[in-house]
């Protein structure tokens, strides 16, 4: 073959008895390859065989023994077979037990390197099992689906069945495409189907903006939307937000990779209350806003950081932390009244709502990914990365984890900022008509709705509470400033990238009623 050519390669992983040989069997027996002269490579042994109805395979084949031990005479096997013959693509089986990474570094060994480029990898479960093997046979499994292009699942007869296994593995992996096997025909199409250039998809979405606002901007203004405004407040926003997010996301991506779990789960208070004190004290010593917490809190959580202090870190931090703190100096002239009672309504709002969630803790695991979520980040790591041991390699690592975890956070951040932009355009004018003449209880149930609905940062909420002077009391107004940094729109979006519904849904009655009893009882005794 000629060395300038890279061989497309297909790799077919799966857990050991998922049917990985008897997929490959029924697709590359079809017609359609056979003019191709095709390198099967297992890495595993099964009860099946590789059995070819044409003479056009070659057969390598490897245990796992010699994986873990002895790669460099794989590599060599490997590079011999590949000059000797004019292959037109190579099959991998993969083993069930290993991690998908070994693959990846077998395959970018400095002697194999220019000779392959994966084009698809292909998962085969088996309905009858994966449910019960996730999260219970190591991270290899999780990881060879998060690296997925096409699953494939055997023995799923029932939709009802069949669309739980596709939630589970869209779970681990939102972008693979979930098929039954009921026509080798349509996953053959599937297979070798072109895929878009994320270049020309990006370029394209911007060109549908372009032409949706051109379109539909005359419309949404004869409705009473006013698109500029709505421009306008989107991308403050944004410009606001997107310094505190990267600050979050850096600080989460460093304590994932760089913080071993077992130095946190060690250090870290065992007292829940010595837990909360530490988190406050953390809240004030990091200067990050909401925007940036959710990822530190979502990192937190995964290291095994008690949820009652990972929840007081979440809802204090934006709060307490020192840029917020001048801010609201600033913002209300110096008023200490104000500023203090910030602070002080925000701990014992942020305290109170953490020990709610240490003495009825959440029955099921909050993050979304339910046991595999000990196993796997958002980025594709696993456990396994306390193993990496090398500065490069925890560099790399922490370069890999904090783009991940930017674009992951980062889509529901634009979509709540959108969200919020359109209700700050069109609906500020409602919520202040609708507490004329209204009591306290009700002037703080409206701003704090609006602070949910204004998505506003914590390092600025201040300015905005501020303007409102005249039309609020005093209490609304802490309603708002206290409320607001804990939770809004933007933050329930963000907060949907990692956790369950269950966990949001609960985070957001507990803090809005805790923010409100805390706020008005204040307001009440002390005058405000």
């Amino acid at each position: 073959m000629s060395l300038e050519t890279k061989l497309p390669v297909y790799v077919v992983t799966g857990f050991l008895d998922a049917g990985k040989t008897t997929f490959i069997n029924n697709l590359l027996n079809r017609a359609d390859w056979s003019d191709s002269y095709i390198l099967i490579v297992r890495f595993e042994t099964g009860d099946a065989e590789f059995c070819s109805t044409n003479e056009n395979f070659t057969y390598l084949s490897f245990m796992k023994k010699e994986l873990e031990q002895n790669p460099g005479m794989i590599e060599d096997k490997l590079l011999e077979t590949i000059v000797q013959n004019s292959f037109d693509e190579i099959w991998i089986e993969w083993n069930g037990t290993v991690p998908f990474s070994k693959l990846q570094n077998l395959l970018l060994s400095p002697s194999l390197r220019n000779l392959f480029t994966i084009h698809k990898v292909i998962n085969v479960s088996n309905g009858e099992q994966i449910e019960n093997i996730l999260g219970k046979t190591g991270e290899a499994l999780p990881e060879q689906i998060s690296n997925s292009n096409i699953a494939v699942v055997r023995n799923a007869d029932s939709s009802e069945s069949f669309k739980r296994i596709r939630n589970i593995i869209r779970n681990i992996n939102p972008d693979v495409h979930v098929c039954r096997i009921k026509s080798y025909k349509n996953i053959y199409k599937h297979l070798f189907k072109r895929d878009e250039h994320s270049g020309t998809m990006f370029f394209l979405a911007i060109l549908a903006i372009l032409f949706a606002h051109l379109v539909m901007r005359p419309f949404l203004e004869m409705m009473g939307i006013p698109v500029n405004t709505v421009i306008n407040i989107f991308l403050g926003i944004i410009l606001q937000a997107l310094p505190f997010l990267m600050i979050g996301v850096l600080l989460s991506s460093f304590i994932q990779i760089f913080v071993p779990k077992a130095t946190i789960s060690r250090r870290f208070p065992k007292s829940p209350g010595l837990g909360i004190l530490t988190a406050i004290v953390g809240g004030f010593f990091l200067p990050v806003c909401d925007c940036a917490s959710i990822p530190i809190f979502r990192s937190l959580v995964r290291k095994g950081v008690p949820v009652s202090a990972a929840v007081t870190f979440m809802t204090v931090s934006p709060i307490i932390n020192p840029v917020v703190i001048l801010s609201t100096y600033y913002a209300f002239s110096g008023n200490m009244t104000i500023v203090l009672g910030r602070i002080c309504l925000g701990i014992i709002s942020s305290v109170i709502i953490g020990f709610s969630f240490e003495l009825i803790p959440p029955k099921k695991n909050i993050l979304n990914g339910g046991v595999l979520d000990g196993l796997m980040c958002s980025c594709g790591c696993y456990e396994d990365v306390e193993s990496v041991t090398t500065l490069k390699g925890k560099l790399l690592l922490f370069l890999r984890h904090s783009q991940a975890e930017f674009f992951d956070v980062g889509k529901y951040l634009i979509i709540g900022t959108f969200i919020s932009s359109l209700f700050q355009a069109v609906s500020i004018s409602v919520f202040v008509s609708a507490q004329s003449g209204t009591a306290l209880a009700i002037s703080m149930i409206i701003m704090m709705i609006m602070a949910f609905v204004l998505s506003l940062c914590s390092s600025s909420d201040a300015v905005v509470a501020r303007s409102f002077a005249n039309q609020f009391p005093a209490g609304a107004l802490m309603g708002f400033l206290v409320f607001g940094p804990m939770m809004d729109i933007k933050n329930v979006m963000m907060l949907s990238s990692g956790f369950s519904k269950s966990f949001i849904g609960r985070f957001l009655f507990t803090s809005f009623v805790v923010c409100f009893l805390t706020v008005f009882l204040f307001a009440n005794w002390g005058g405000m």
